[in-house]
């Protein structure tokens, strides 16, 4: 019998293999370039290592990209085999419950099964990690709230990992509105984990909800050198980096962080294309020419467009496609998507839902409607946050909105927009400037 570094028994041919499963899982949660490499060796120590296979999986699915899924479901297929031929514990056999429904397209009953878990197994940092990340996906900040409340009542500094799973707390406090608490629970997970890229960059999300862009500066720049241990998760950090500074009116500095971190390697994961989307849109917003950045970013996208794996992410796709002005591969974007939002799948019931609402407001608005925008938009506005997503990056279709509004002249839902903005995100400077906007107008009447 072997046991992993927490007290959990683990299905296993050697000591060795748990061991280097437990180095992947702290790998992960610190978001490290070296995961891929450590679950890798893992596996190569033994390739039927059931938990290891079962997180390679996940990992997979967590792309959300078409070309994925088949290692997604080859991880998966190789799990069972293992299963079959060497057995497995309770919770090695209900996370592979979990990995295969959202494999079968069921990622609420995925998250469902997980939650239920960490009931069981607190001390799980794989599946708190792994719950707190799919919550994420589908916006889900109360379940991420409650998720982390739950188990942090078993942890203690004295366990491996401690420091990240309070960084995930702080990200769930941070996303309702707990911003004072969220804000000294990150500060002392960084503190216990200084590679800790979550929790510091959940204290960033406090800073910026609050609109505190300089102290949000002072914070990220002392770990900066940090995100050299990241993946790619480091672009968004300095994306983060890039809205204070827009905050500010520091616009060049802006442009600087996106052409020289921010899209430095010209990925095409949805994360990556989605920080870099959001900010050359809010740019523009502001008056400021982008010049062909947009064309890189359409270019990619288009790329995507038998994904339709996330509505998130398929909302940034589609604002890169207009953005460069391509509004013929705009249609046949929207068109696939109407397409695969058929099904009972998780993915499909929002694109129905919300997803598709919002893409025919974001062309509408790049196109000109403006109130055409406002009225598709506006019906799902309270129900965006299912898209997934953190408020920081739904933002971008909350100005959208916005913006619209002022542009049709529907004033009274430009300013009950500006009223609610400004209750969750108080002294918002952008906020601020547009309700002001907007008062100039009616006193030159």
């Amino acid at each position: 019998m072997l046991f992993d570094c927490r007290g959990h028994e683990v299905t296993a041919l050697s000591q060795l293999a748990v061991d280097q499963f437990d180095n992947t899982v702290s790998l992960f949660l610190a978001h490290s370039k070296k995961t891929p490499e450590a679950l890798g060796t893992t596996l190569e120590t033994d390739p039927q290592l059931l938990i290891a296979l079962i997180a390679k999986g996940f990992f997979y699915k967590m792309l959300a990209k078409a070309s994925a899924d088949p290692v997604a479901l080859e991880s998966l297929f190789k799990a069972k085999l293992s299963l079959r031929e060497r057995g497995a514990t309770q919770r090695e056999s209900e996370l592979l419950k979990a990995l295969e429904d959202w494999c079968s397209g069921h990622l609420d009953l995925s998250i469902s099964r997980l939650d239920n878990l960490l009931c069981k197994y607190p001390l799980d940092a794989l599946t708190v990690k792994l719950t707190h990340a799919c919550q994420f996906i589908r916006g889900q900040s109360k379940a991420m709230r409650s998720s982390t409340t739950k188990v942090l009542r078993a942890w203690s500094e004295n366990d491996r990992d401690y420091g990240f799973i309070l960084g995930c707390h702080c990200f769930g406090l941070e996303e309702t509105g707990a911003y004072s608490e969220a804000e000294k629970i990150g500060k002392q997970a960084v503190e216990l984990e200084p590679d800790d890229a979550w929790g510091t960059h959940a204290v960033g999300h406090v800073l910026e909800m609050s609109s505190r862009p300089q102290e949000g500066l002072n914070w990220l720049s002392q770990f900066q050198d940090r995100w050299d241990n990241c993946n790619n998760f480091s672009f968004h950090m300095y994306w983060h980096m890039a809205l204070f500074h827009l905050e500010l009116g520091h616009k060049d500095e802006v442009l600087h962080l996106y052409d020289n971190y921010i899209r430095k390697d010209h990925t095409d994961d949805f994360r990556d294309i989605s920080n870099g989307v959001s900010l050359l849109y809010r740019l523009e917003l502001e008056g400021v020419d982008v010049g062909h950045r947009w064309e890189e970013m359409a270019r990619l996208s288009a790329t995507h467009v038998n994904d339709h794996s996330l509505a998130f992410a398929d909302a940034h796709y589609l604002l890169a496609i207009l953005g460069a002005g391509n509004k013929l591969a705009a249609d046949s974007f929207i068109e696939t998507m109407e397409q695969k939002s058929q099904g009972d799948g998780t993915a499909q019931a929002v694109f129905r839902h919300i997803g598709m609402p919002l893409a025919k407001a974001i062309k509408a608005s790049k196109v000109g409607q403006d109130g055409k925008c406002v009225d598709l938009l506006l019906p799902v506005f309270d129900q965006l946050q299912q898209i997934g997503g953190s408020h920081a990056q739904r933002d971008v279709f909350h100005r959208l909105l916005i913006d619209a509004a002022i542009r049709s002249n529907r004033h009274d839902t430009a300013r009950e927009l500006l009223e609610k903005r400004l209750q969750d995100r108080p002294d918002n400077i952008w906020a601020l400037n547009r309700a002001a906007r907007i008062e100039a107008d009616f006193a030159e009447i």
